[in-house]
């Protein structure tokens, strides 16, 4: 049984109808297998949990069940001090072009791959983003002037924070 301490990003969907996850963190990332998981009786859906006792869990339904362990996801910090004139982390975020390219950098010599939470798997976007970082590095494709860049991230918070 996973159980956060507080839900994060108006996750109530997910309270409700996703085996009590609760995200401190910003998006939810979708598992494709849970449906199934859920369909065949390998993970039950439980309401939100109403207090623990030295054994159990206690639900708001009044159901019970006994649980070895708790696990808090309570998500995690990043920091780059080694790159800190050229990437700042502000709130655990991390302002890239696309997700990748960091736009205060004389060239494009450096990119982030991975730095996107997707409703789905991560590794075919990750694929696709080095395909892209290798492209640019190689000078086959070019980014676009700084103030577009900012405009795209700012944009895409601002689609983010409508979430």
């Amino acid at each position: 049984m996973l159980h956060g301490t507080s839900p994060g990003f108006g996750a109530a969907w997910l309270q409700q109808r996703c085996f009590c996850l609760w995200f401190l963190s910003q998006h939810a990332t979708i598992n494709d297998d849970l449906p199934n998981r859920i369909i065949s009786g390998r993970v039950r859906v439980k309401p939100n949990i109403q207090e623990f006792t030295e054994t159990s869990a206690i639900f708001e339904d009044g159901t019970r069940e006994d649980i070895d362990a708790v696990v808090f996801a309570t998500g995690y910090s990043f920091s780059f001090p080694f790159l800190e004139d050229y990437v700042k982390v502000v709130e655990n975020q991390v302002s890239l072009y696309k997700y990748v390219f960091p736009v205060d950098l004389e060239k494009p010599t450096l990119a982030f791959i991975g730095f996107i939470q997707p409703l789905g798997a991560i590794m075919p976007i990750s694929e696709l983003q080095c395909r892209w970082a290798t492209r640019v590095f190689k000078g086959l494709q070019e980014l676009p002037p700084t103030s577009t860049m900012l405009a795209d991230i700012a944009q895409t918070k601002e689609k983010m924070a409508k979430r």
